[in-house]
């Protein structure tokens, strides 16, 4: 138990950037929009048997409800960004199929039109990743619709509302 204990005074001492508090409402209102905005597309995804759930979704979920103000978090670069990745990843796994490579050009390729466009969403590199790695969860071209855009699009949605209701800026731009 001392291990313990000395590992965590060594992690308490470690220097701190400067945070500001972040007040409990935030934190409320960030703890609804993900639970209602994951929630929608896991009941989806079960009550449905269709396949709403991509891992990326938790990524953009902690973005678009914990830091809706960062550029990165806003409409454009979500929909946008989880679209390129999702055709990105698709066509190449249509073209090489599963392999180290592939998986490494899909997302290259998905951030290379991400920048081109002005709008990266580092979540959907994941989108990329895990559309070659699976051939689009084994759907092909229709997994740009469903899960991904389905997805995205409910989770931003469920951001505007949420974010609107609890008085937070967001989104800051729309596109």
């Amino acid at each position: 138990m001392s291990i313990v204990n000395n590992i965590v005074n060594q992690i308490k001492g470690l220097p701190r950037g400067p945070q500001p508090a972040i007040p409990s409402r935030e934190l409320w209102i960030t703890a609804f929009g993900c639970m209602i905005g994951l929630g929608i597309t896991a009941i989806l995804a079960y009550t449905w048997n269709c396949p709403m759930l991509a891992g990326p979704f938790g990524s953009t979920a902690t973005l678009i409800y914990g830091a809706h103000k960062a550029p990165l978090a806003q409409p454009r670069n979500i929909l946008l960004g989880h679209f390129l990745a999702a055709l990105m990843g698709v066509a190449v796994y249509d073209f090489f199929g599963t392999t180290w490579w592939s998986i490494a050009l899909g997302v290259t390729l998905a951030t290379i039109f991400m920048v081109v466009t002005h709008s990266i969403h580092p979540p959907a590199g994941a989108t990329a990743y895990v559309a070659v790695l699976t051939g689009g969860l084994g759907q092909g071209y229709s997994f740009i619709l469903n899960p991904i855009m389905i997805g995205v699009f409910i989770l931003a949605l469920v951001a505007v509302i949420v974010n609107k209701a609890g008085k937070r800026d967001y989104p800051v731009a729309w596109w």
